[in-house]
């Protein structure tokens, strides 16, 4: 085995162990004390992911946060490439604190005043620039306004890129983001 393919099969032992240890906290026949055990477990592994490679992070809250928020993985994964070139979760040279000469931070390019809104507070450029989970979910939560409002994915990604609602080669490029994963 070389080692490129003992990487390979560490990192996805690892997304798999995180997914398997966070996806069903309760289990319909389990004591009240094993599903309090779970919970526990799912706790620890949410603080083992913090200390993960971000491409392990990007992709765990990307999946977390476009079901939560009902945003198609694909479109997900695809606003991700747009903004940062992240390439999958063992795109392990990937950088997430990014800042746009526009003023945007973070793995998915978040624009501060717009954060601000989103969390009716002021936020944290810093958090914003390095927290993904908080990134990821900001970023879902936006998309997720910005189609209630203009029910066309379409303008959604142009508003999402310009600020205004436009089909743009931005917006293109995302509706029709194809996946091939690097593994290095």
């Amino acid at each position: 085995m070389t080692m490129k393919q003992f990487t390979y099969a560490i990192a996805m032992s690892m997304i798999l162990i995180i997914l398997l240890l966070t996806v069903n906290k309760d289990f319909v026949s389990a004591s009240s004390a094993s599903r309090q055990q779970v919970y526990n477990d799912t706790i620890d592994s949410a603080q083992y992911l913090k200390s993960a490679p971000a491409s392990v992070q990007m992709y765990y809250y990307i999946k977390q946060y476009s079901s939560e928020y009902e945003i198609p993985e694909s479109y997900a994964f695809g606003i991700a490439y747009q903004e940062t070139k992240y390439q999958g979760p063992l795109h392990f040279s990937y950088n997430p604190g990014l800042s746009s000469n526009a003023g945007a931070v973070g793995p998915m390019q978040i624009m501060p005043s717009t954060a601000n809104g989103l969390c009716k507070h002021s936020v944290n450029i810093h958090r914003l620039k390095t927290d993904i989970e908080f990134n990821v979910m900001l970023s879902m939560k936006l998309l997720r306004r910005l189609y209630d409002k203009y029910e066309n994915w379409g303008l959604v990604f142009g508003a999402y890129n310009t600020g205004r609602p436009c089909i743009n080669q931005y917006a293109l490029n995302v509706l029709n983001k194809k996946y091939f994963w690097i593994y290095n």
